[in-house]
């Protein structure tokens, strides 16, 4: 089930990606995902020291985490998707070697996260660089959007005497703009640089980096919906090695609450 909706949340954005110049309904803005991002609405917020209409949207994530606690990691977030097929296609059957330093490395998320807030309030946006659903968006972008072109005008190059002998004067002519920029390198560093870390330890960087998921780890703690043991547990161990993120400590009876992601797994 969860699979399921967290492929449909790919999709979708990848829809609207593809959408994003065409005039859409106002109750499904091309942006949606960027729009219900809390840590981008604080940032623009702090930045901008005025409250920002579309800002608002936020508050829905923010509502949900605060009643079912941080499920957006696990159900909806695209990028945790696509970090979960990835890890799924390159690491399946590769022995990972975890680290006993996790527990110190998890803070560095909530350090990025202060750092986004306080470039934030002198005017620079970091979180353009960190934020998940930036990256995604971003990588689709500056990335996959050029690439697709190129293949694109390969096939045509590829197609070019099939359909000049037919006749086709339009199709043997096209040739879509090929697109470039200075970022790209950049964006295909920082996203293959955290699928790489999945080497070590599932969803490494939703564990250890993710600055979205810090501030949601926040909020977590105070949903109604949490991880509950039953009596019949026999503490074999099997859910804390099934926990894309190391959220069992020692006891298999406790959970760190703040890293639940409430994805179900250990059930």
């Amino acid at each position: 089930m969860r699979k399921a909706v967290q492929s449909l949340s790919l999709v979708l954005f990848t829809l609207l990606f593809l959408l994003a110049t065409y005039r859409l309904p106002e109750w499904l803005p091309a942006d949606i995902y960027l729009r219900i991002d809390p840590l981008l609405g604080l940032t623009a917020v702090v930045a901008s020291r005025e409250v920002i209409p579309r800002v608002l949207w936020a508050l829905l994530l923010v509502g949900a985490t605060l009643v079912i606690g941080r499920f957006f990691c696990a159900w909806l977030c695209p990028l945790g998707a696509a970090i979960d097929g990835l890890d799924g296609l390159l690491f399946r059957k590769v022995r990972r070697p975890g680290s006993k330093a996790e527990a110190n490395l998890r803070t560095a998320k909530y350090v990025l996260l202060v750092l986004i807030v306080g470039a934030a309030l002198v005017g620079v946006s970091l979180a353009y660089f960190l934020d998940p659903i930036a990256l995604l968006t971003r990588f689709y972008a500056l990335v996959l959007y050029p690439l697709a072109v190129a293949v694109a005008n390969i096939l045509l190059d590829f197609l070019r005497p099939l359909t000049g002998a037919l006749g086709w004067v339009g199709l043997s002519h096209l040739r879509y703009p090929q697109p470039a920029f200075y970022m790209t390198g950049l964006t295909f560093l920082l996203f293959g640089g955290l699928i790489a870390l999945g080497r070590w330890a599932p969803r490494f960087w939703c564990r250890t980096l993710c600055p979205l998921g810090a501030l949601l780890s926040l909020l977590s703690p105070l949903g109604l919906f949490k991880r509950r043991v039953s009596a019949e547990c026999n503490r074999c161990g099997a859910c804390q090695k099934a926990c894309p993120m190391g959220a069992i400590p020692a006891d298999p009876l406790a959970t760190r609450n703040a890293e639940c992601i409430q994805c179900r797994t250990c059930a």
